[in-house]
């Protein structure tokens, strides 16, 4: 393909996100989207914040009841999330 050949906007984005070493960084927001999506209403309108350290999505939930039926199905959660996001990026989540 010729140097100034209209490029792919997906290649063209992956190759300046890995330029710019901002992966990481990318895969966390994803993470975090993604969560309030699969969450839905209810569960977003308990949520006071979610954020990821290392491979750890943490999600801090104002209800006592709802962060113990969470934490109680993290396993499935997890495995929800990340086939949403068709890749592993969370190994634990972790309800406060």
């Amino acid at each position: 393909m010729p140097a100034d050949a209209p490029r792919p906007l997906g290649e063209v984005l992956k190759e300046v996100i890995d330029e710019l070493g901002v992966q990481e960084e990318v895969d966390e927001a994803r993470v975090v989207e993604t969560w309030a999506s699969l969450a839905g209403e209810k569960i977003n309108s308990v949520t006071e914040s979610a954020w990821m350290k290392g491979s750890t999505l943490y999600v801090k939930i104002t209800s006592a009841a709802w962060r113990q039926e969470l934490h109680m199905n993290r396993r499935k959660w997890r495995d929800r999330l990340n086939g949403a996001l068709e890749a592993e990026l969370v190994d634990e989540i972790v309800f406060r």
